[in-house]
Protein backbone atom coordinates (compact mmCIF):
# COMPACT_ATOMS: atom_id res chain seq x y z
CA UNK A 1 0.00 0.00 0.00
CA UNK A 2 2.84 2.39 0.85
CA UNK A 3 4.53 1.68 -2.51
CA UNK A 4 1.28 2.38 -4.30
CA UNK A 5 0.94 5.72 -2.55
CA UNK A 6 4.50 6.67 -3.48
CA UNK A 7 3.92 5.67 -7.09
CA UNK A 8 0.69 7.64 -7.16
CA UNK A 9 2.41 10.70 -5.67
CA UNK A 10 5.23 10.49 -8.21
CA UNK A 11 2.75 10.14 -11.04
CA UNK A 12 0.74 13.15 -9.89
CA UNK A 13 3.90 15.23 -9.47
CA UNK A 14 5.03 14.32 -12.98
CA UNK A 15 1.60 15.13 -14.38
CA UNK A 16 1.57 18.48 -12.59
CA UNK A 17 5.04 19.29 -13.91
CA UNK A 18 4.00 18.50 -17.47
CA UNK A 19 0.83 20.53 -17.11
CA UNK A 20 2.70 23.57 -15.80
CA UNK A 21 5.29 23.25 -18.56
CA UNK A 22 2.56 23.09 -21.18
CA UNK A 23 0.79 26.14 -19.75
CA UNK A 24 3.89 28.27 -19.16
CA UNK A 25 3.33 31.79 -20.36
CA UNK A 26 5.62 33.29 -22.95
CA UNK A 27 6.26 36.85 -24.09
CA UNK A 28 4.44 37.99 -27.24
CA UNK A 29 6.38 37.14 -30.39
CA UNK A 30 7.54 39.70 -32.91
CA UNK A 31 5.70 39.01 -36.16
CA UNK A 32 6.78 40.18 -39.56
CA UNK A 33 10.03 41.76 -40.74
CA UNK A 34 11.72 44.57 -38.86
CA UNK A 35 11.92 48.06 -40.28
CA UNK A 36 14.82 50.10 -41.58
CA UNK A 37 17.68 50.39 -39.11
CA UNK A 38 16.04 47.95 -36.65
CA UNK A 39 17.73 45.05 -34.86
CA UNK A 40 16.27 42.80 -32.16
CA UNK A 41 18.75 41.55 -29.54
CA UNK A 42 18.29 39.36 -26.48
CA UNK A 43 20.46 40.11 -23.46
CA UNK A 44 21.16 37.98 -20.39
CA UNK A 45 20.52 40.26 -17.41
CA UNK A 46 20.14 37.95 -14.41
CA UNK A 47 20.72 34.21 -13.88
CA UNK A 48 18.20 32.48 -16.13
CA UNK A 49 16.59 35.78 -17.18
CA UNK A 50 16.78 37.56 -20.53
CA UNK A 51 15.44 40.85 -21.86
CA UNK A 52 14.75 41.64 -25.49
CA UNK A 53 15.74 45.06 -26.79
CA UNK A 54 14.75 46.51 -30.16
CA UNK A 55 17.46 48.82 -31.48
CA UNK A 56 16.65 51.48 -34.06
CA UNK A 57 19.61 53.42 -35.44
CA UNK A 58 19.85 56.45 -37.76
CA UNK A 59 21.87 56.43 -40.95
CA UNK A 60 24.57 58.67 -39.46
CA UNK A 61 26.49 58.51 -36.19
CA UNK A 62 23.84 58.92 -33.49
CA UNK A 63 23.69 62.08 -31.39
CA UNK A 64 22.59 60.07 -28.36
CA UNK A 65 20.56 57.06 -27.26
CA UNK A 66 17.02 56.90 -25.91
CA UNK A 67 16.35 53.90 -23.65
CA UNK A 68 12.60 53.62 -24.11
CA UNK A 69 10.14 51.96 -21.68
CA UNK A 70 6.75 51.33 -23.34
CA UNK A 71 3.37 51.82 -21.70
CA UNK A 72 0.65 49.27 -21.10
CA UNK A 73 2.00 46.03 -19.70
CA UNK A 74 5.47 47.11 -20.80
CA UNK A 75 5.69 44.67 -23.69
CA UNK A 76 7.94 45.48 -26.61
CA UNK A 77 5.27 43.95 -28.85
CA UNK A 78 1.65 44.90 -29.42
CA UNK A 79 -0.34 41.83 -28.37
CA UNK A 80 -2.99 42.54 -31.01
CA UNK A 81 -0.84 42.32 -34.14
CA UNK A 82 2.63 41.21 -33.02
CA UNK A 83 4.26 44.42 -34.24
CA UNK A 84 6.81 46.27 -32.11
CA UNK A 85 5.59 49.38 -30.31
CA UNK A 86 7.12 52.28 -32.22
CA UNK A 87 5.82 55.38 -30.43
CA UNK A 88 8.35 58.16 -31.21
CA UNK A 89 10.84 55.64 -32.63
CA UNK A 90 10.83 56.58 -36.30
CA UNK A 91 10.72 60.27 -35.43
CA UNK A 92 13.75 59.89 -33.14
CA UNK A 93 15.60 58.15 -35.98
CA UNK A 94 14.83 61.09 -38.25
CA UNK A 95 16.21 63.39 -35.55
CA UNK A 96 19.49 61.41 -35.51
CA UNK A 97 19.06 59.42 -32.30
CA UNK A 98 19.31 55.72 -31.60
CA UNK A 99 16.41 54.19 -29.69
CA UNK A 100 16.52 51.01 -27.61
CA UNK A 101 13.03 49.78 -26.70
CA UNK A 102 13.19 47.68 -23.53
CA UNK A 103 10.89 44.65 -23.27
CA UNK A 104 9.67 43.10 -20.01
CA UNK A 105 12.09 40.44 -18.70
CA UNK A 106 11.48 36.77 -19.43
CA UNK A 107 10.47 36.08 -15.81
CA UNK A 108 7.58 38.57 -16.08
CA UNK A 109 5.60 37.00 -18.96
CA UNK A 110 2.31 38.56 -17.86
CA UNK A 111 3.82 42.03 -18.14
CA UNK A 112 3.93 44.90 -15.68
CA UNK A 113 1.40 47.68 -15.60
CA UNK A 114 2.14 51.17 -14.31
CA UNK A 115 1.55 50.34 -10.66
CA UNK A 116 3.37 47.00 -10.71
CA UNK A 117 5.89 46.76 -7.86
CA UNK A 118 8.40 45.06 -10.16
CA UNK A 119 8.94 48.48 -11.76
CA UNK A 120 10.50 49.61 -8.46
CA UNK A 121 12.51 46.47 -7.72
CA UNK A 122 16.20 45.66 -7.51
CA UNK A 123 15.65 43.07 -10.26
CA UNK A 124 14.37 45.77 -12.61
CA UNK A 125 17.39 47.91 -11.73
CA UNK A 126 19.73 45.00 -12.40
CA UNK A 127 18.15 44.31 -15.79
CA UNK A 128 18.36 47.93 -16.90
CA UNK A 129 21.94 48.33 -15.67
CA UNK A 130 22.99 45.44 -17.93
CA UNK A 131 21.16 47.05 -20.85
CA UNK A 132 22.87 50.39 -20.20
CA UNK A 133 26.24 48.61 -20.20
CA UNK A 134 25.43 47.00 -23.56
CA UNK A 135 24.16 50.20 -25.16
CA UNK A 136 27.05 52.36 -23.92
CA UNK A 137 29.62 49.90 -25.26
CA UNK A 138 27.91 49.96 -28.65
CA UNK A 139 27.40 53.73 -28.73
CA UNK A 140 29.52 55.82 -26.31
CA UNK A 141 26.96 58.61 -26.34
CA UNK A 142 24.71 60.16 -23.68
CA UNK A 143 21.83 57.88 -22.71
CA UNK A 144 18.39 59.29 -21.95
CA UNK A 145 15.79 57.23 -20.09
CA UNK A 146 12.37 57.84 -21.60
CA UNK A 147 9.05 56.31 -20.64
CA UNK A 148 5.50 56.70 -21.84
CA UNK A 149 2.43 56.21 -19.66
CA UNK A 150 3.12 53.17 -17.44
CA UNK A 151 6.74 53.27 -18.62
CA UNK A 152 7.24 56.52 -16.72
CA UNK A 153 6.98 54.55 -13.47
CA UNK A 154 10.11 52.62 -14.45
CA UNK A 155 11.96 55.76 -15.53
CA UNK A 156 11.09 57.65 -12.36
CA UNK A 157 12.20 54.76 -10.14
CA UNK A 158 15.44 54.22 -12.04
CA UNK A 159 16.24 57.92 -11.85
CA UNK A 160 15.96 57.76 -8.05
CA UNK A 161 18.43 54.87 -7.66
CA UNK A 162 20.84 55.09 -10.58
CA UNK A 163 23.90 57.29 -10.18
CA UNK A 164 25.49 56.87 -13.58
CA UNK A 165 27.44 59.52 -15.50
CA UNK A 166 26.40 57.90 -18.78
CA UNK A 167 22.80 59.05 -18.27
CA UNK A 168 22.20 62.51 -19.65
CA UNK A 169 18.63 62.96 -18.42
CA UNK A 170 15.14 61.48 -18.11
CA UNK A 171 11.99 62.12 -20.13
CA UNK A 172 8.46 61.29 -18.95
CA UNK A 173 5.58 61.52 -21.44
CA UNK A 174 1.96 60.99 -20.47
CA UNK A 175 3.16 60.24 -16.93
CA UNK A 176 1.09 58.35 -14.37
CA UNK A 177 1.31 60.85 -11.55
CA UNK A 178 -0.78 59.00 -8.98
CA UNK A 179 -2.35 55.52 -8.84
CA UNK A 180 -3.22 55.10 -5.18
CA UNK A 181 -1.23 54.15 -2.06
CA UNK A 182 -0.99 50.43 -2.90
CA UNK A 183 0.51 50.97 -6.34
CA UNK A 184 3.90 52.24 -7.40
CA UNK A 185 3.64 55.60 -9.12
CA UNK A 186 5.41 58.94 -9.26
CA UNK A 187 3.50 59.93 -6.13
CA UNK A 188 5.03 57.08 -4.10
CA UNK A 189 8.61 57.48 -5.34
CA UNK A 190 11.24 59.79 -3.79
CA UNK A 191 11.43 62.16 -6.75
CA UNK A 192 13.36 64.67 -4.63
CA UNK A 193 16.42 62.39 -4.90
CA UNK A 194 16.63 62.66 -8.70
CA UNK A 195 19.72 64.59 -9.76
CA UNK A 196 19.38 64.24 -13.55
CA UNK A 197 17.81 66.84 -15.83
CA UNK A 198 14.16 65.91 -16.32
CA UNK A 199 11.57 66.68 -18.98
CA UNK A 200 7.82 66.09 -18.65
CA UNK A 201 5.59 66.19 -21.74
CA UNK A 202 1.85 65.86 -21.14
CA UNK A 203 -1.26 66.56 -23.18
CA UNK A 204 -3.75 68.80 -21.42
CA UNK A 205 -6.71 66.66 -22.64
CA UNK A 206 -5.19 63.27 -21.79
CA UNK A 207 -7.96 61.22 -20.19
CA UNK A 208 -5.70 58.18 -19.66
CA UNK A 209 -3.16 59.97 -17.45
CA UNK A 210 -4.18 62.94 -15.35
CA UNK A 211 -2.52 66.19 -16.41
CA UNK A 212 -2.83 67.83 -13.01
CA UNK A 213 -1.27 64.87 -11.19
CA UNK A 214 1.71 64.84 -13.55
CA UNK A 215 2.19 68.59 -13.19
CA UNK A 216 2.06 68.30 -9.41
CA UNK A 217 4.69 65.53 -9.35
CA UNK A 218 7.16 67.38 -11.59
CA UNK A 219 7.43 70.05 -8.88
CA UNK A 220 8.90 67.48 -6.49
CA UNK A 221 12.18 67.20 -8.44
CA UNK A 222 13.79 69.87 -6.30
CA UNK A 223 17.33 68.51 -6.69
CA UNK A 224 17.27 68.15 -10.46
CA UNK A 225 19.50 70.75 -12.17
CA UNK A 226 16.90 71.34 -14.90
CA UNK A 227 13.19 70.47 -14.83
CA UNK A 228 10.97 71.31 -17.80
CA UNK A 229 7.26 70.73 -18.27
CA UNK A 230 5.76 70.98 -21.76
CA UNK A 231 2.00 71.17 -22.14
CA UNK A 232 0.53 69.80 -25.39
CA UNK A 233 -2.77 70.98 -26.89
CA UNK A 234 -4.77 69.87 -29.93
CA UNK A 235 -4.05 67.08 -32.40
CA UNK A 236 -5.88 64.45 -34.42
CA UNK A 237 -8.97 63.47 -32.47
CA UNK A 238 -9.83 60.69 -34.94
CA UNK A 239 -6.83 58.63 -33.82
CA UNK A 240 -7.54 57.49 -30.26
CA UNK A 241 -5.73 54.74 -28.36
CA UNK A 242 -6.98 52.68 -25.43
CA UNK A 243 -6.06 53.56 -21.86
CA UNK A 244 -6.19 50.07 -20.36
CA UNK A 245 -4.58 47.26 -22.39
CA UNK A 246 -6.23 44.55 -20.28
CA UNK A 247 -9.67 46.14 -20.57
CA UNK A 248 -10.83 46.39 -24.21
CA UNK A 249 -13.89 48.28 -23.04
CA UNK A 250 -11.83 50.93 -21.26
CA UNK A 251 -11.61 54.55 -22.23
CA UNK A 252 -9.69 55.91 -25.20
CA UNK A 253 -7.74 59.09 -25.75
CA UNK A 254 -6.24 60.67 -28.87
CA UNK A 255 -4.20 62.85 -26.54
CA UNK A 256 -2.41 60.03 -24.72
CA UNK A 257 -0.35 59.14 -27.79
CA UNK A 258 -0.03 62.78 -28.96
CA UNK A 259 -1.91 61.96 -32.18
CA UNK A 260 -1.33 64.69 -34.73
CA UNK A 261 1.33 66.32 -32.55
CA UNK A 262 3.92 63.57 -32.39
CA UNK A 263 6.52 65.16 -34.65
CA UNK A 264 6.35 68.41 -32.71
CA UNK A 265 6.70 66.52 -29.43
CA UNK A 266 9.71 64.57 -30.68
CA UNK A 267 11.35 67.72 -32.05
CA UNK A 268 10.94 69.37 -28.65
CA UNK A 269 12.41 66.33 -26.85
CA UNK A 270 15.36 66.24 -29.25
CA UNK A 271 15.98 69.96 -28.72
CA UNK A 272 15.72 69.58 -24.94
CA UNK A 273 18.33 66.80 -24.73
CA UNK A 274 20.54 68.92 -27.00
CA UNK A 275 20.23 71.81 -24.49
CA UNK A 276 18.33 73.97 -27.00
CA UNK A 277 15.41 76.18 -26.00
CA UNK A 278 12.02 74.43 -25.97
CA UNK A 279 8.49 75.83 -25.72
CA UNK A 280 6.37 75.55 -22.60
CA UNK A 281 3.42 74.67 -24.82
CA UNK A 282 2.92 72.77 -28.08
CA UNK A 283 -0.31 73.49 -29.90
CA UNK A 284 -2.80 76.29 -30.45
Amino acid sequence: MRVSQVQTANYLASLLSLTLAGCAAALPEVKGPLGAGEELVTLSTRPGVTVRVLLTTPNAVPKGVFLFFPGGEGYLVNTEDGQPKRLFIREFREQGFTTAIVDVPSDQPYGMLGGDRFRASKEHLEDVTKIIDFVSQKWPKPIYLIGHSAGTTSVAYLATVLKDHRIGGVVLTGALGELGPRSVSLATLPLHTITYPALFVHHKEDTCANFGAAFQQHRRLVNSPRVTFIEVLGGDQSRAIGCKPRDPGGGKSYAHGFSGKRREVVAAIADWVSAKPVPDRIGP
